[in-house]
């Protein structure tokens, strides 16, 4: 395949919607949102309002439904059209839904569902990385999506253990040429090197591109490198402590930003470890010790097993986090 052939829409006007999604949530938080579970991995849906309300107190800008952290990619396309209503209508916010496809699904399922996400109010989508898929058919999907969808998208660079398909420089740099692509979210785990390269990379193909950091490890430091809005799982619960470091460093305070950076951080060694699937149980447990989620629903059917002593030691380490006083 040449050079040529990959070329996408270079000098297509963004449409207005990509435009508006950009200045709304350009120096935000985007908290992704868990979805809570029954034990038999049914979606406990009235605890979804209260819990959305309680998010949108805390200082989030718009709410990411069905993403990795709400495990999207394992509920029905009826559940995942419900929660984005859901949370958008109970929390008051802008909604980014969670693009992904289920284990074995065909891709020709995505566009239906991104037309259903439309449907229930999504503001945005946020696209998941296809396993094993190439650049031509990545930039496929992307181009296909917006024009048939009509939403703004976020191209999603997710570490490859996670994804199956951790897109390089190129890819994104072809992505965030799309005229319906609003921005690119970064969650490469632990590899500073990859993060720093993409992100000035996608700056450098496309300077009015959104970057979100997803760097729920590397947060401080990826706004640092040039992130411009955050879209991470840490803030799941806590989300004001997730805020706080945005907020810090968009307006210049940087001894606020040193010190929420550090109880961030000191959140995410507790929460972001291996097995590193286990971050979801352990972001629920997060959120029914902050009174967010009920504890019977704070669950997740769908991660590796944790042992009852692994919560039982979080929470004591929550307990002292949380009474450390302010640096």
């Amino acid at each position: 395949m040449t050079r040529s052939a990959r070329i996408p829409d270079r000098g297509v006007a963004s449409p207005p919607a990509v435009a508006a999604v950009r200045d709304d949530l350009r120096g935000g938080l985007v908290a992704a949102t868990l979805t809570p579970f029954h034990p038999d991995g049914t979606v406990a849906r009235s605890a979804v309002a209260p819990y959305a309300a309680a998010l949108a107190a805390q200082g989030p800008r718009a709410l990411a439904v069905g993403v990795h952290t709400g495990r999207g990619s394992r509920l029905a396309g009826a559940d995942l059209q419900w929660l984005v209503r859901e949370f958008g209508q109970a929390s008051g916010l802008p909604v980014v839904a969670g693009l992904a496809l289920p284990p074995g699904a065909p891709v020709d399922d995505l566009l239906p569902l991104a037309v259903r996400l439309r449907e229930a109010g999504a503001r945005a989508l946020l696209v998941s990385p296809v396993p094993g898929a190439d650049l031509t058919s990545i930039v496929k999907l992307h181009r296909l999506l917006g024009a048939e969808v009509g939403l703004p998208l976020l191209a999603f660079v997710l570490y490859q253990r996670a994804s199956g398909c951790q897109y390089d420089v190129e890819t994104v740099a072809e992505l965030v040429r799309l005229p319906w692509v609003c921005g690119v979210k970064l969650a490469l785990l632990d590899d500073a090197m990859a993060c720093q390269d993409i992100l000035a990379g996608a700056l450098a193909a496309a300077p009015d591109t959104l970057v979100f950091t997803g760097e729920d490890r590397m947060y401080g430091p990826s706004l640092m490198w040039g992130a411009h809005a955050a879209l991470l799982g840490i803030a799941a619960a806590l989300p004001g402590w997730s805020a706080a470091v945005l907020d810090a460093w968009t307006d210049g305070d940087h001894a606020a930003f040193v010190a929420a950076s550090a109880r961030l951080d000191a959140l995410a060694r507790l929460t972001f470890r291996e097995p590193m699937e286990g971050y979801v149980q352990r972001m629920a447990w997060v959120a029914a010790w902050q009174g967010l989620l009920p504890a019977e629903v704070a669950i997740d059917p769908f991660g590796p097993a944790l042992p009852e002593a692994e919560r039982r030691w979080l929470v004591r380490d929550l307990d002292a986090l949380a009474a450390e006083p302010a640096r």
